[in-house]
């Protein structure tokens, strides 16, 4: 297997290449198998292992295609690409498992005895120990370096290994007792097969939809850029991923309003440098003004009282208040069950209540992340 120095392609390309070799072998044993002993079952867990393969060929095609430069037409690169591999993948796995389901209700209603050999038991024991060495393997490295297409081929070798496991029981059941359940078996890992496919296809569907990036991400982002100098806080972090090694995105960070314009050139340099080195990560960052003068801490303190008896409201920031036009900003993080409008008009009619000498700019966020 590769090691952890080589690059996120050769890794995947390579697992891809052991991938393919061995599901090929297995495909190709247990179709022999299957053949010789008269079970569907066996043979429908060959044609799975023959679908893996096509996988592995799918995510090499696809991993190639996503490391291509970003061009004038596509500036944001190809990454995107591996979650159309994924797609790909989970449309080989679901049309198997539709074939399958045939072949094995026609077997059920032409039932025939398998005649299960010691080379068939092998072969189902040698196969279910492969498969579950393989997932393990692929899901692990799918995890470690972000490849969707290797996680899915994982899943699916791990879904194969327990359906092996299954016709294994079969062939036993058939031996022991002489019961026939070589087509429901066929039929049962059918079932599963569709279901690893559309499992597959859904949560690529959902990368390329956009996806609530994971706390251990945000924390990670707003922990780095709230260690420089100068940040008096981070508010509406958004993220979108261009692939799985190219995530960009927009901020907004709090500064004194008295802070120079080359202060906040450096501090916003800064900023992008570390989280591209350390996070792989492009952000446009914005820049609010805090008062640096306690005058107006009266309205500010007025202001969140208001927004604690809403609970739908998830934050309020950006506050500012512009002493020479009695003009205040601020923004408030609605909830996505209500309305943001709604609310935003509430509140401005409760603080013109208690400071009508103001006028009131209020911008309404989502909660991205």
């Amino acid at each position: 297997m590769p090691d952890k120095n080589k690059s996120r392609y050769a890794q995947i390309v390579q697992y891809s290449i052991v991938g393919i070799a061995a599901n090929l072998l297995l495909a190709g044993f247990k179709a022999a198998a299957g053949f010789l002993a008269g079970a569907i079952a066996v043979v429908l867990d060959g044609v799975n292992s023959l679908t893996d393969a096509f996988s592995s060929i799918a995510t090499i095609i696809g991993e190639k295609i996503a490391n291509m430069r970003p061009s004038r037409k596509h500036p944001y690169g190809y990454g995107r690409v591996e979650y159309v591999t994924s797609i790909v993948i989970g449309a080989i796995v679901l049309a198997a498992g539709v074939v399958s389901i045939r072949e094995s209700i026609v077997k059920i209603a032409s039932p025939s005895a398998p005649d299960y050999s010691a080379l068939t038991i092998s072969v189902l024991v040698v196969a279910t120990l492969a498969k579950v060495a393989i997932g393990i393997a692929f899901i692990r490295k799918g995890g470690s370096i972000n490849s969707q297409p290797l996680k899915a081929s994982g899943i699916d070798a791990a879904y194969d290994a327990v359906l092996t496991f299954g016709t294994l029981m079969a062939a036993f059941v058939c031996l022991i007792w002489g019961i026939d359940l070589d087509g429901w078996v066929g039929l049962v890992i059918s079932v599963f097969v569709v279901k690893a496919g559309l499992d597959i296809v859904r949560d690529a569907v959902a990368s390329i939809i956009g996806e609530r990036p994971s706390e251990e991400c945000v924390g990670r982002i707003r922990s780095l850029i709230a260690e420089h100098d100068g940040v008096l806080g981070v508010y509406d972090l958004m993220l979108d991923t261009f692939g799985p090694e190219r995530t960009m995105g927009a901020c907004r960070i709090e500064v004194r309003d008295d802070m120079r314009a080359s202060e906040i050139h450096e501090l916003t340099r800064h900023i992008s440098e570390d989280l591209d080195r350390e996070c792989r990560t492009q952000l446009i960052l914005g820049i609010y003004a805090m008062n640096s003068t306690g005058e107006f801490a009266g309205i500010h303190r007025k202001l969140d009282e208001l927004v604690e008896h809403h609970p739908e409201i998830l934050q309020v920031h950006g506050f500012y208040v512009d002493e020479d036009t009695n003009h205040v900003d601020f923004d408030l993080v609605i909830d996505f069950d209500h309305d943001a409008n709604e609310l935003k008009e509430h509140i401005v009619e409760e603080m013109k209540s208690f400071y009508p000498d103001y006028t009131y700019n209020v911008i309404t966020d989502l909660d991205y992340s």
